[in-house]
């Protein structure tokens, strides 16, 4: 569900960065969130009255809200970078992220164990240097281009669920995830082959032309 949040981009991207959103993208994000519905809609078996169910579609409620706003910082760090360094944006997005964290406190938290704590350290490591990547990457490419890569580590999870986890996919969550996936991959594709016509376009150019 989470992984709504680079379609989102497509669409935030042409509402708040004015970045040129054409057809063939519109049916990409399309198709992209008809696999995020699929995904969707066991959650959403409340009428059964059942309240394992209705946690479940609270909880599938976050993760989708959580996509939105993750879609939005995304646009938002894109429009940054044009003004602000990489390391300036990263420290103060850290920062927040730390603070909001720490609301958390009074909602049950926990001390937590040496092994945690090294893990969690390490976890906000390897999260700093992902967020680094991610940020300079703005500086080169458009929101909306970034954001499909994201799917890459759709198939990382999937991977690391089943052999660390014993998570086994359905076939419903595994059907809906090919069809985010394959929306990623041609906005992709169809990125690379406009750019590729471009470069074209600019050496047939004559000098000064």
């Amino acid at each position: 569900i989470g992984y709504a949040a680079p379609l989102l981009v497509v669409v935030f991207a042409a509402m708040f960065l004015g970045e040129e959103v054409r057809l063939f993208r519109i049916a990409s994000v399309a198709l992209g969130l008809t696999g995020v519905m699929i995904v969707l809609s066991p959650r959403f078996s409340v009428l059964s009255g059942e309240a394992a169910s209705h946690r479940e579609a609270f909880g599938a409620m976050l993760v989708l809200c959580s996509a939105v706003f993750a879609a939005l910082a995304q646009v938002f760090v894109r429009k940054l970078v044009m003004n602000e360094p990489t390391g300036t944006i990263v420290f103060y997005f850290s920062l927040t992220a730390t603070v909001l964290s720490l609301m958390t406190l009074p909602f049950g938290w926990v001390m937590p164990t040496p092994r945690e704590t090294t893990l969690l350290v390490l976890a906000g490591l390897l999260g700093g240097v992902g967020q680094t990547l991610l940020t300079s990457s703005y500086r080169h490419a458009d929101a909306s281009l970034v954001a499909p890569f994201d799917y890459a580590s759709m198939l990382f999870a999937l991977i690391i669920g089943y052999f660390v986890f014993e998570e086994v996919p359905t076939l419903t969550m595994l059907g809906g995830a090919a069809l985010v996936v394959t929306a990623g991959i041609l906005i992709i594709w169809r990125e690379r082959r406009l750019g590729l016509e471009r470069a074209a376009g600019r050496k047939a150019l004559p000098p000064g032309g």
